[in-house]
């Protein structure tokens, strides 16, 4: 054999060798691939955040109210989503009527309800309660020009609240007025602008609300102030967890002055102290 052909020879077995050890190298990366994919396939999915149905009576300015655009806003609203983001669930609002919110809460139509709803034993006995997050106090509303100045005047006159609410309650129980009751509070300021009541009784705020959203109704509210109320949020009494994480939220909210604004934000003023126990 020629060198020159040796040399050939010596050159194709050199080719063969790194085709023959490249095709092996290909061979034994194959199983380093097919165990990395299992590492992915266990990886756990992300926890849902906790998601909370809450029932409000959109009918109550400022707390809670439908807006031009058909969205449920208002002060109790705002509070709850910062109270929702603060302690990580996801709050979904359901507009019902106020006559037997109670009851359904309890029966488990929702898990909570925040709708300017006042703190009571009697309300105890049904659901739960979160710490007080708003002090109010019903008011009395007449036409400009009244003879009413208060509800030492009411004895005999058509007075109108909302149906079932603590307003109604305390003025059957405290005077002699002829109670004309509504499914909502609009109701009844609307029939006293229009003369077929004399008064209506409900919480001061909302009243002040809505006679400057309406002044053509040509009401106002007297100054006087006649019950001491907390407002809370009510939590159907098998959703410990709920009101864990309402109240948990609620102290961040406070803590970090985000109440402070969404107050200022709705009635114009900073809370006042008793307001954030």
């Amino acid at each position: 054999m020629s060198q020159s052909k040796s040399l050939v020879l010596l050159a194709m077995l050199l080719i063969a060798s790194l085709i023959v050890a490249a095709c092996g190298g290909a061979a034994t990366q194959a199983p380093a691939a097919a165990t990395e994919a299992p590492a992915a396939a266990t990886e756990a999915p992300a926890a849902p955040a906790l998601k909370i149905k809450v029932g409000t009576n959109a009918e109550y300015r400022p707390f809670e109210f439908v807006d031009e655009s058909g969205a449920v806003v208002g002060f109790d609203i705002d509070l709850m989503n910062a109270i929702a983001k603060a302690a990580g669930f996801e709050a979904e609002f359901v507009n019902t009527r106020w006559d037997g919110i109670f009851v359904a809460l309890a029966q488990g139509e929702f898990d909570a309800v925040q709708s300017a709803a006042t703190i009571t034993d009697e309300r105890k006995q049904t659901v739960n309660f979160s710490d007080p997050y708003f002090l109010a106090g019903q008011g009395l509303a007449v036409k400009q020009g009244s003879p009413i100045t208060g509800v030492a005047d009411v004895d005999g006159k058509r007075v109108g609240v909302q149906l079932g609410t603590t307003g109604d309650i305390w003025l059957s129980e405290n005077t002699g007025a002829d109670v004309q009751r509504y499914d909502e509070i609009t109701l009844a300021m609307q029939a006293l602008a229009n003369g077929d009541i004399d008064a209506a009784f409900t919480d001061a705020p909302v009243l002040a609300d809505i006679i400057k959203a309406t002044p053509e109704l040509g009401l106002v509210v007297l100054p006087e102030v006649y019950t001491s109320e907390e407002y809370g949020i009510a939590v159907n009494k098998d959703k410990a967890d709920v009101l864990e994480a309402i109240n948990r939220g609620l102290a961040a909210v406070k803590a970090s002055g985000e109440y402070d604004a969404i107050y200022e934000k709705w009635f114009g003023m900073k809370p006042p102290q008793a307001a954030d126990q």
